[in-house]
């Protein structure tokens, strides 16, 4: 038995008019409507022979139900007048530098606003148009079991007048916006949206502007807009007070899949309005992608990896502000630009970015550790230069904690990320250069108040606490019936067992504390320190 081919080919009768339903529900929130319409004014100058200088991006509100978007681009002509109006069918899809490559273009307020309207004209086009589409019309025949040329056609119009002269514009209007799309007629919700989300200019105050600016000129397309919001510019907003910038770049094995700036506080940056934030925002050609912090999730099971380890304290990526940008041509955002698309690629790149967060964590707790020490030296340094006398008890207590971070920084380097980097800021000049001296006074109110050779103390201020059982140098240990060489400075050999303790457990600094913590208690019970 032979088949023979059946000639058929698909027709507008085979494609539902439920499919347009199912492309815009549910997709855009308010946020992301405007992104999909900027995304497209950005592609638009950017399809121009040189993006002007000053390239400006207008949205407007437009009474108490609507918002136009503008853009001096390229513009559109007939043929693009009519090609806009396709669906899931992109003409940007494999040109390089445009963020738009989906296809859902204006169709991305279907379900935001009554009627979407485009006005424009193209760089050298005599004309200027008009397309108008009746969406609320739409969407109340979009569940009736027609095809989809019967649910679009006379819902629609182009018109055409006359351009002015060297005109190219495309104004995107949107009317009668819907639900919670009205959101987007508040100006502070608009001003918010292309400040932390939109590729708007850098705030020329922030103390890091130009490394900022530079840096994203670094990356080639990922232009930087002027946007009005009523007239007025909004722009990139970061709190003060960090430390200087610094840059990496997220890659494996030769192939780079981000780069990243970062500043770091020397605390958690507490929320603020204006538009600040904290932690990171991803981005794709400086377009934002997600939430922020995308990808912190304590195992990242939910991204399908396991090759980064748990990321704990996630909390302490709001010690930081900066930006990830995505380089890696082939690795694209979703299309409501939530997340990545999961593929082999972006996997890779979601490792990558959670080790960059594994390395500021580690960078933030060291802070924090390091921001204990530091209450710890004020607090001695205050209390000697107040005239307060020190006991026996009390200056071996403080030299004893001072110890225990100096031993940090002597030894074998750790691995663990959070004790390397406290033993580098540790070993900063001058911290070290205040420890020493600290450590000095300390010994040298210690030593006179040490038992003299008739067992009597020679501090004229003892502590009024409970009698010290301290043995003296006088006294033997015994050992198994055998007497051992006294020791002299037990607080001494106390800070070289904790320097033991933290080299052999290096990996994990929480047990090395517990560890030395449990030591100290028992020379304590033993009488060999004070309590």
């Amino acid at each position: 038995m032979s088949w023979s081919n059946v000639q058929d080919e698909f027709t507008i009768d085979d494609i539902g008019a439920r499919l347009l339903a199912n492309l815009a529900r549910g997709i855009y929130n308010h946020e992301a409507v405007l992104r999909e319409y900027v995304q497209n004014a950005r592609d638009s100058y950017c399809r121009l022979p040189n993006i002007p200088e000053h390239a400006t991006i207008h949205i407007r509100t437009t009474g108490d139900s609507g918002i136009s978007i503008q853009d001096n681009g390229v513009g559109m002509d007939e043929g693009d007048i009519k090609a806009s109006k396709k669906i899931a069918v992109s003409p940007k899809s494999n040109q390089e530098g445009l963020v738009g490559f989906r296809g859902i273009g204006i169709w991305a307020g279907f379900q935001a606003c009554k009627q979407l309207e485009i006005d424009t004209t193209k760089l050298g086009d005599s004309n200027r148009y008009k397309l108008q589409i009746d969406f609320r019309d739409i969407l109340q025949h979009v569940d009736e079991d027609i095809n989809i040329k019967e649910l679009l056609d006379n819902r629609f119009r182009i018109t055409k007048t006359a351009a002015g002269q060297d005109e190219h514009f495309t104004i995107v209007k949107l009317v009668g916006l819907r639900d919670d799309y009205k959101r987007l007629t508040q100006r502070e919700e608009l001003q918010r949206i292309v400040s932390q989300t939109l590729p708007c200019k850098v705030d020329p105050q922030f103390d890091h502007e130009s490394f900022v600016t530079e840096f994203a000129q670094s990356l080639g397309d990922n232009s930087e807009f002027c946007i009005l919001v009523d007239g007025g510019e909004v722009l990139k907003k970061f709190p003060a007070g960090l430390h200087p910038p610094q840059s990496v770049s997220l890659e494996r094995d030769g192939e780079v899949y981000a780069r990243a700036w970062f500043c770091t506080h020397s605390r958690s940056i507490p929320p603020r309005g204006g538009y600040e934030y904290r932690n990171f925002r991803l981005r794709v050609q400086n377009f934002a992608v997600g939430r922020l912090g995308i990808f912190d999730d304590e195992d990242g099971s939910g991204f399908g990896i396991s090759r980064i380890p748990t990321l704990n304290s996630a909390a302490h990526l709001n010690w930081h502000v900066g930006e990830i940008h995505i380089i890696h041509p082939d690795i694209k955002p979703d299309t409501p630009r939530s997340s990545l698309e999961l593929d082999t690629l972006s996997r890779r790149a979601i490792e990558e970015i959670r080790a960059f967060y594994e390395d500021r964590i580690a960078d933030s707790r060291a802070l924090a550790d390091l921001n204990g020490y530091n209450r710890l030296i004020k607090t001695i340094e205050e209390r000697l230069e107040q005239g307060e006398p020190l006991n026996d008890a009390q200056a071996q207590d403080f030299l004893l904690e001072v110890r225990k971070r100096d031993s940090i920084t002597r030894g074998r380097q750790p691995s663990d990320k959070r004790k390397r980097r406290l033993r580098e800021l540790l070993s900063m000049p001058q911290i070290k250069k205040t420890r020493r001296q600290l450590m000095q006074k300390l010994e040298d109110i210690s030593n006179t108040t040490q038992p003299n050779g008739h067992g009597e103390k020679t501090d004229p201020s003892p502590s009024p606490q409970r009698p010290s059982n301290r043995r003296t140098p006088s006294e033997p240990s015994q050992s198994d019936g055998n007497t051992t060489m006294a020791i002299t400075d037990y607080e001494r050999l106390l800070s070289e067992i904790f320097a033991v303790v933290q080299s052999k457990i290096e990996d994990d600094f929480d047990l090395s504390t517990e560890l030395c913590e449990g030591i100290k208690n028992i020379f304590e019970t033993n009488g060999l320190i004070d309590a």
